[in-house]
């Protein structure tokens, strides 16, 4: 919940280019927190990661970018390393715990400390929001499907998801995977948006690409390894 809020105040006060990057920072936190507990990393995956960091900042590169401040790329920083946190301790109770009672746990403690969060500090700009929204024929419908595509699409399948694919491949590879979030998000747009992907976004794409086969390629860990180093690779 402290994570998504830092996000969304972070993307309000910077730049969408600044946030994409920074968020993304996760990336490199995961495997170098795992690294500093003794997790094997394999030189493979931190030749990725850097490919990925690189892939993120071309795609994301926009001579014209304006609105970036300090404040807001802070705030992006703050909810990179609350990700990342989750990731790890998410990949560590995913092997003790099913996913289902996991993820709806997580659910439904975010939704009570999202509600709570809101009534103590924006209940009146909601209120209003939201009654200007239900008055407009076409609001009404928008509101119900933007929450339910959040709600369930975004907080409940992706997360249920993220819980098997990360104990299959490990939270170091996951974050190499994770990282392709803008160049989806590019492609998506250029789908049903028809916006452009230019010189720096084709370059960017193409070192993901390459990222991700270097991370589908590393070694797996050593089967002879400490189990306690080894728990969390």
């Amino acid at each position: 919940m402290l994570g998504t809020t830092a996000n969304l105040y972070g993307l309000a006060l910077t730049s969408a280019d600044h946030g994409a990057f920074l968020i993304q920072l996760t990336t490199l936190i995961v495997p170098l927190v795992q690294g500093l507990r003794g997790v094997p990393i394999p030189r493979q995956i931190w030749y990725a990661i850097g490919l990925a960091i690189a892939g993120v900042a071309l795609f994301t590169q926009d001579p014209e970018s304006s609105g970036a401040s300090l404040q807001g790329d802070a705030l992006c920083v703050l909810a990179a390393c609350m990700y990342a946190t989750y990731d790890l301790r998410l990949f560590h109770f995913g092997a003790l715990v099913a996913p289902l009672p996991l993820i709806t746990t997580k659910i439904f403690v975010q939704a009570a400390l999202s509600l709570l969060l809101l009534a103590v500090l924006g209940s009146a700009e909601a209120g209003t929001y939201l009654s200007t929204a239900f008055s407009s024929p076409d609001g009404s419908p928008l509101v119900l499907l933007v929450t339910l595509w959040c709600g369930l699409v975004v907080n409940a399948i992706a997360p249920y998801l993220q819980v098997g694919g990360q104990q299959a491949v490990g939270p170091a590879r996951a974050q190499v995977l994770y990282a392709s979030q803008p160049l989806w998000a590019a492609l998506l747009s250029l789908v049903f948006l028809h916006e452009t992907v230019g010189p720096e976004g084709l370059a960017g794409g193409a070192l993901f690409l390459a990222a991700v086969f270097l991370a589908a390629t590393a070694p797996a860990p050593d089967p002879d390894c400490d189990a306690d180093v080894c728990e969390t690779y």
